[in-house]
């Protein structure tokens, strides 16, 4: 199940606005650097625990750490499937 919530910047200022890409930034870099750090082991963890949450050094507070710390775990889980269920199809049609 997912869910979501539409936001709107319309009333929005311009230091809010700053802030929030900001933190846009911050996510996304923190979770580059998780999916780098992830795509190097060779059996992906199921859950992230605080030993490696404090391997990034970030202003984020600890819930958003998880959080991309937990998508970044989703992003390497499916493309490692992905291309699991890729491989095991190839290999089917080459014999």
């Amino acid at each position: 199940m997912f869910r979501s919530a539409t936001v709107s910047l319309k009333f929005a200022n311009t230091n809010k606005r700053n802030k929030l890409c900001k933190f846009i930034d911050e996510y996304r870099n923190v979770c580059q650097s998780f999916v780098n750090e992830f795509w190097g082991y060779e059996k992906v963890p199921m859950f992230v625990n605080n030993e490696i949450a404090k391997r990034v050094d970030t202003w984020l507070s600890a819930r958003a750490i998880q959080c991309v710390a937990k998508q970044a775990l989703g992003i390497v889980r499916g493309t490692r499937k992905k291309q699991s269920d890729r491989q095991y199809r190839y290999g089917k049609l080459v014999e």
